[in-house]
């Protein structure tokens, strides 16, 4: 999107600090798909070309407080305990000389 409003300009000039001139130069020059990529994952201001999307938008927002409200339910708590308890086993009768003693 084309910049071409001097007061759009000098609100980006001021907020994005390591714009240079020759960057606010551009700005009325760009076209479509050209944008200014800045801040603290780049060192400078740079101009790139982005293309069209090539997969289809269907992301879903989950609804994460509810999830976490769920998963801390008394009745889901207790299911998790038995679930992860370990198997208990049964002790063998002890034996004296081969013959079980009941």
């Amino acid at each position: 999107m084309r910049i071409v409003n001097p007061v759009d300009q000098d609100s980006l000039k001021y907020g994005v600090e390591a714009a240079g001139r020759d960057l606010l130069k551009e700005l009325p020059s760009l076209t479509k798909g050209q944008v200014i990529i800045s801040g603290a994952c780049v060192n400078t201001p740079v101009l790139c070309q982005v293309r069209q999307r090539l997969t289809k938008h269907g992301g879903e927002t989950l609804n994460a407080p509810e999830m976490w409200q769920g998963y801390f339910q008394a009745h889901q708590v207790q299911s998790r305990l038995i679930e992860q308890a370990p198997i208990a086993s049964r002790e063998k009768p002890k034996t004296f000389k081969g013959v079980s003693i009941d």
